[in-house]
């Protein structure tokens, strides 16, 4: 689990002085626990500066947690973030390769993304404030290869009825279907052959037109693009900036709380 401890000491320093044992140790925690606060605030700030746009939950990810009988302080994800905050931040920290995002198990497992392979938003993804891709659009894409129901907790998948509705759409929407290109296949079935694809997830929606003979037309727009597994450089100086407030704040803090302590 990601955490940088706040440490010192103390034990030590509070044999020397056991006439004011109580007082030292008293001033220790808080000294700890405000110290520790002043590291998470800073990773906050890093974050804010690391990162694009990081959403309120990114930056809310750590928790301070004060260990009384080991004279430490920690800061560390957050109970309940790991599977998410750990994954996402212990690449920009680590470097390495990303680890799979939830969606992208769901369609590797349907055989949809193939092993080897991430998933990233294409030209025409609908993304939200932060330039991440819609969760309803992620939904949305997940139902209509059935790929929901056993792997994302969902039971919207839509089944080839589904399907076929989409593609016909109403009178006030325009009927649509996703398709999947494969790195194997670089030409599908479903574009004509001058159109080589990026490996990727696509949306057709289809444009009916009055004629003598009636028809559809068709446009095509890449929603995901299929990429492959690369190594990536640290951006977030997770334990660099750590080190650097303790070192900054806990003389003073430790110092300001036995001066309070000894004067009462």
């Amino acid at each position: 689990m990601l955490s940088i401890s706040v440490k010192h000491d103390l034990p030590g320093l509070a044999a020397q002085l056991k006439a004011t044992g109580r007082q030292v140790e008293v001033a220790a925690q808080r000294a700890l626990l405000k110290t520790a606060r002043l590291v998470q605030e800073a990773e906050v700030k890093e974050m804010g500066r690391a990162f694009d746009r990081p959403t309120r939950w990114t930056l809310n990810s750590f928790r301070v947690v004060l260990d009384k009988s080991a004279w430490s302080a920690r800061v560390q994800v957050k109970d309940g973030y790991w599977h998410r905050a750990d994954n996402y931040l212990g690449t920009q920290i680590e470097g390495g390769g990303r680890k799979d995002k939830a969606f992208e198990i769901a369609l590797r497992r349907r055989g949809v993304l193939p092993v080897g392979w991430h998933a990233v938003p294409g030209q025409k993804a609908v993304l939200d404030a932060y330039g991440n891709m819609s969760v309803g659009q992620i939904k949305q894409i997940l139902s209509w290869f059935d790929s929901a129901e056993p792997h994302a907790g969902s039971t919207q998948n839509m089944g080839q009825k589904g399907r076929d509705k989409k593609r016909k759409g109403t009178r006030s929407k325009r009927g649509f279907e996703y398709f999947a290109a494969s790195p194997a296949h670089r030409l599908t079935r479903r574009v004509r052959s001058s159109q080589n694809l990026q490996p990727g997830i696509y949306k057709r929606t289809f444009f009916s037109f009055v004629g003598p003979r009636g028809g559809r037309l068709s446009s095509i727009e890449p929603i995901l693009i299929f990429v492959r597994s690369t190594a990536y450089k640290p951006r977030f100086d997770f334990y660099g900036v750590g080190r650097r407030a303790v070192e900054q704040n806990f003389s003073r803090e430790f110092a300001a709380a036995f001066n309070r302590e000894a004067s009462q």
